[in-house]
């Protein structure tokens, strides 16, 4: 895994993971057991499911613009962030909104759970 000291590590380390379509390394991000909701029905519980899900992404979606979210202390070792993020295929905008809840653990922050879904009328 990357090194993930800080929460917005964390985050260029996503960003960096989903373009680049690594999936071990955007994999590596996540708990064993984290929860995904993303942009289809069902939720994704672990790893291998969360695998899944993003290895069926067409490898041509990017993440255009991804402005540090608003990011609020749960526990000295748990963090909740909301935010903006704008996927593109090509010139195709997608914009979303992303929420994480993140862990501390062996140092390093991990996603917990995540959940992404469609922002509509922009």
């Amino acid at each position: 895994m990357g090194d993930t000291p800080t929460v917005e590590a964390l985050l260029r380390n996503w960003v960096d993971a989903f373009n680049s379509h690594d999936l071990d390394r955007h994999m590596a991000l996540y708990l064993e057991d984290a929860i995904l909701f993303g942009s289809v029905d069902e939720l994704q519980v672990g790893r291998p499911a969360i695998r899944t899900y993003f290895a069926a992404r067409p490898p041509s979606i990017r993440v255009k613009r991804y402005p540090m979210p608003l990011i609020r202390d749960v526990a000295p070792d748990v963090k909740v962030t909301a935010g903006h993020v704008d996927f593109a295929d090509g010139d195709t905008p997608s914009p979303y909104r992303m929420t994480w809840v993140l862990v501390r653990t062996d140092g390093n922050w991990c996603i917990a759970q995540h959940h992404g879904s469609p922002r509509f009328g922009e």
